[in-house]
């Protein structure tokens, strides 16, 4: 099935008919007499250091297309008139920039006439909002990190290191690198590391992006890498946050520098691009290196209550920890990024690749749990993605282009000296040959908790467990995924106004994982210590592997890919690797008239997701034995593929050269993140026959989530040098996953048991407001203002945990009716950005090249649920009870000042260097992202005040305990349950930090 998907999707691409390619932008314009007006008929015009180039027509017009995005130099000549060269013409993807040329005669005498092109105000042929952040922008501004700058963008929400766009789920935001989709299938992410300095642009489409783009109903992200010009260029720049150049043995000394924590932050940057062997082979290499102390900073108080012995354990612990960064929590990447163009006329091709390397210190318990321990696990990560890209060019106004892309992530975890052998990680003699002897006190030696196998026990203070030093910190795991893709289209214009396109996508995966808990793991060498000092143990090495096979099964091992022990397989009905398919075809029109243009499109997409599902679900007896765990064929099959046509439909209607008006109508289908679908089925059967309550389950079955969106606006030019953009939206989106109870037979040996389903539903709307002004008077300014009301019936897969969990009358499970705003709707949300800048020779000497950039950005809080509960109903919503409506309170709003200060020296003709300090929350707000449910404060989680909760443990301990408490669960955020699945769950924005940058360019 899947081969016939992929010869058809090949066939369209032979059929005629397009506009431009999916990742090139084209420039078109008039060339005229400067004095007369008159258009130039058989004008040259051409981009210098490519083969790219036009005549004019009888209207003096001319188009060239087929660029890759980025700045340029276009020069126009004709017979008796003087050339004239435009620089700085910036090509987008996708999108049209207009270049209009008045050639002065040759009898006029004016000079060499070069011009320096200035950004555009309006980009007239836009029939839906999108938005371009450049190469320059992207240097010029006070942020580091691609998602910061993508959170800057309006309709954007940037909240627990998420991306949201317009009120859709994180996982409803499509990610592209070089026209291919990068998105992490399972997570629903972006899937591949990229550096900021390699970026030519990053455009956001906010919803209503042409049938060329699918897998994403929110809108998608655009990212393009840098190409080498026709000259030499390289960079180095350094960026540290110790700007008092203190020594290692300060990282943890809990003081501040200038006001500001030092957090281990140090990145490391360069470039070289130009030429290669000839002005046809051009190429761009970028490496990127940065380290991370503490890649989360928060503004950790630190701690110091002195030494504490519990009365019932007897443990003693000298409770002290510093200020600043987090023990135990260091990151290294590095990343390497190239592209290499052929300019073989009329073939064209494009390499570019991206790889990471990244490792870094990782544990299965919270950094104040390993107050005492020194013993780290690690992690090593790699993530990538490489396309190759050919574009022929069969007349000026048609060509084709075939891209292929391969995408790949794995990921591992171990203590070191353990590695991948799970059988050892609870065995002493081998953590000691690893250099670690497994911590005994005297009270375990005096109860017997001694013993080669046996696992050591916590160190207790007033109920809270501390991680002695040398526990083994992490268990074994690990994932790989790597996909394909295939892309091709054929353009080409039809006459001066249409330009078609029809096109096809096919991708394919291949999903592995292995994982086992921790204690799980730890407990293995016990039970096969027991297992072969038993009479059930005949001495053979088949009898041993059954046993573990067993062993590792009812412990709930959660493997596809692999086998129960981790060992790679491509093949078996229950351990084959998942291997999805998402396969698509569009045809597009867009047509441009003078005052008006159109994008009309439609595209079908297949979806086969390569998943089982339970034959009968009420019956799950049938595939999965209630007692050993083990799993029959018979009784599950496999899940049925979808299709569906979504039509597109986009205008834009330049009124004035000032005025310009866009609309919008789209539906849009994309598959949910596959981890909400994805379990090892062991692991389910493991799941479902424990009779338990589980906390994030799988749905087997899960289809497509559906959006329709409707959008109108407008951009008015206000200005020479400044427009305004207002664009309002509205979205209704069905089929979101959803928490819910499937019951079984009443004959059944299983219980009823969780499981997703589609069934959240939601509507979002809002208004957009964006404000472009380009350099005047040395000033330049940004800003974005985005107004957003996003309701539903569930902010993520496991909204509705607690209504299933645990029924208000113990009973019946309420399903969500009526809608409720989403946690993670911002009702406001802005950021200005002011550029203040002297050029090389301008104001005083002092002053050249003297930069400050101020980012400005703020929000009105998210919304969350009062509650109150037992203990733990921070962390389990079972244990909780809403004392308001759903989601009716909102955290406060956050404020933050960013600032850059630089200046360039001038070192030789072609040789610059650029000082600068970069200043985060340079007010040192106190910016709170998120609360505890109970008191809706970060400050209390509401349980040391409520006697029901506390007075025992008090009358227990004494008032020692309400210190220790706080600093455990209030200060370093213990007791915060936080968001499941969230990228991070912090409750203040950063604090403030400095850093001190330098950067050579030659």
């Amino acid at each position: 099935m899947h081969r016939r998907i992929l010869y058809f999707l090949l066939f369209l691409t032979l059929i005629p008919a397009l506009l431009s390619a999916g990742t090139r932008g084209r420039i078109k314009g008039k060339v005229v007499d400067m004095q007369t007006g008159d258009p130039l008929i058989g004008a040259n015009v051409i981009v210098m250091g490519t083969t790219i180039g036009a005549a004019t027509d009888a209207n003096g017009e001319y188009l060239l297309i087929n660029l890759e995005p980025g700045v340029y130099e276009v020069r126009a000549s004709y017979l008796g008139y003087q050339t004239v060269t435009v620089s700085n013409v910036r090509v987008s993807a996708d999108l049209t920039t207009e270049l209009d040329f008045e050639l002065p005669s040759e009898d006029i005498q004016v000079g060499t006439v070069e011009i320096v092109a200035q950004k555009p105000l309006i980009q007239k042929d836009n029939t839906n909002a999108i938005r371009v952040t450049t190469s320059e922008d992207i240097q010029a501004l006070p942020v580091r990190g691609v998602n910061n700058i993508i959170g800057l963008t309006a309709g954007v929400t940037l909240q627990n290191g998420e991306i949201y766009i317009r009120g859709g789920r994180n996982d409803e935001v499509g990610y592209y690198l070089e026209g291919v989709s990068i998105k992490n299938p399972i997570t629903g992410r972006r899937g591949v590391t990229i550096s900021q300095d390699a970026l030519e642009e990053i455009q956001v489409q906010a919803g209503g992006y042409t049938a060329e783009f699918g897998g994403a109903n929110a809108g998608i992200i655009r990212q393009q890498f840098k190409s080498g010009g026709p000259q030499l260029k390289a960079s180095y720049e350094y960026i540290t946050d110790n700007v008092t150049f203190k020594s290692k043995s300060d990282a943890f000394d809990g003081e501040k520098r200038l006001g500001a924590h030092w957090w281990g932050y140090n990145e490391q940057s360069a470039t070289l691009s130009g030429p290669l062997f000839s002005d046809r082979v051009k190429f761009f290499t970028n490496v990127n290196y940065r380290y991370d102390r503490d890649p989360e900073p928060q503004p950790w108080p630190g701690m110091n209550l002195g030494v504490i012995s519990d009365p019932i354990s007897n443990d003693t612990i000298d409770f002290y920890y510093p200020a600043g960064p987090l023990k135990g929590q260091q990151r290294e990447f590095i990343t390497y990024t190239g592209t290499l163009n052929f300019d073989l006329k009329p073939v064209l091709i494009r390499l570019s690749g991206t790889f990471t390397t990244a490792n870094g210190a990782t544990s299965a318990y919270s950094a104040i749990q390993d107050l005492l321990q020194t013993r780290r696990g690690k992690y090593e990560s790699n993530d990538g993605a490489l396309n190759l890209k050919i574009t022929h060019v069969l007349t000026p106004s048609m060509y084709y282009e075939v891209s292929a892309g391969y995408y790949f992530s794995n990921y591992e975890q171990y203590t070191p000296g353990l590695g991948s052998n799970i059988w050892v990680y609870g065995d002493s003699v081998a953590n000691a040959e690893a250099g670690w002897t497994i911590p005994r006190t005297a009270k375990d030696i005096a109860n017997g908790v001694v013993g080669r196998y046996v696992s050591p026990t916590y160190a207790n203070i007033y109920g809270f467990d501390f991680v002695r030093d040398g526990t083994v910190p992490v268990g074994y795991g690990k994932n790989d995924r790597q996909g394909i893709s295939l892309n091709a289209s054929l353009s080409f214009l039809v006459g001066k106004n249409h330009s078609f396109k029809v096109g096809g996508e096919y991708q394919t995966y291949t999903l592995r994982n292995w994982s086992l808990g921790t204690v799980s793991q730890v407990g293995l060498a016990a039970s096969v210590d027991q297992f072969i000092n038993s009479s059930n143990y005949d001495g053979t090495e088949a009898s041993l592997n059954a046993y573990k096979r067993q062993l590792l099964i009812t412990r709930g091992v959660n493997n596809y890919g692999y086998d129960v022990f981790g060992n790679k397989v491509d093949d078996g009905f229950f351990d084959a690797p998942h291997k999805p398919v998402f396969a698509a075809a569009y045809i597009q029109d867009r047509i441009e008239y003078e005052d008006l243009v159109i994008n009309a499109g439609v595209r079908f997409d297949y979806i086969d997701i390569d998943n089982l599902k339970l034959v009968d679900p009420a019956k799950p007896d049938l595939g999965i034995n209630a007692t050993t765990g083990e799993l029959y064929e018979e009784g599950w099959e496999k899940v049925p593929t979808f299709s569906a046509v979504s039509p597109r439909l986009g205008f834009s209607f330049p009124v004035t050269d000032r005025t310009v008006f866009h609309a919008q109508f789209g539906k849009f289908i994309q598959q949910p993140a596959l981890n909400t679908a994805y379990r090892g089925l062991y692991r389910v059967g493991f799941e479902i026959k424990g009779g338990f309550f589980i906390p994030q389950p799988a749905g087997f079955n899960l289809r497509p989530t559906r959006t329709t969106q409707y959008e109108l606006g407008f951009t008015q030019q206000l200005t020479d040098f400044m427009s305004i953009d207002i664009t309002g939206y509205y979205k209704d989106i069905k089929d979101q996953v959803q928490f819910t109870l499937q019951n079984t037979d009443r004959n059944s040996a299983f219980q009823s048991y969780n499981v997703l389903t589609n069934g959240d539903y939601a509507t979002t709307k809002g208004v957009e407001i964006t404000l472009n002004m380009r350099r005047y008077e040395r000033l330049a300014m940004n800003a974005s203002l985005s107004f957003q009301d996003a309701r539903g019936t569930g902010s993520n897969p496991y909204s509705n945990s607690g209504i299933v969990g645990a029924p208000l009358d113990g009973v019946t499970i309420f399903v969500p009716k009526y809608i409720s705003p989403l946690s993670y709707n911002q009702a406001l949300r802005g950021n200005v950005n002011v550029d203040y800048r002297f050029g090389p020779n301008d104001g005083p000497a002092l002053l050249h090249d003297f930069g400050v950039s101020v980012l400005a950005m703020f929000n009105s809080g998210h919304p969350f649920t009062r509650g109150i509960g037992s203990l733990n109903a921070e962390s389990d919503a079972r244990f909780r009870q809403p004392i308001e409506a759903l989601n009716t309170s909102t955290t406060p709003g956050e404020f933050q000042v960013d600032l850059r200060i630089d200046k360039t020296f001038r070192l030789m003709d072609k040789l610059s260097l650029n000082v600068y300090v970069y200043v985060i929350n340079l007010f040192d707000n106190l910016n709170i992202r998120n609360v505890f449910l109970r008191t809706g404060s970060p400050e209390d989680d509401g349980v040391i005040y409520n006697p029901e909760l506390s007075q025992q443990l008090i009358a227990t301990y004494g008032e020692k305990y309400i210190d220790l408490y706080k600093a455990i669960n209030v200060d370093y955020q213990q007791g915060y349950g936080g968001v499941p699945g969230a990228a991070t769950n912090l409750m203040y924005g950063p604090p403030r930090q400095i850093r001190l940058g330098v950067r050579l360019e030659y």
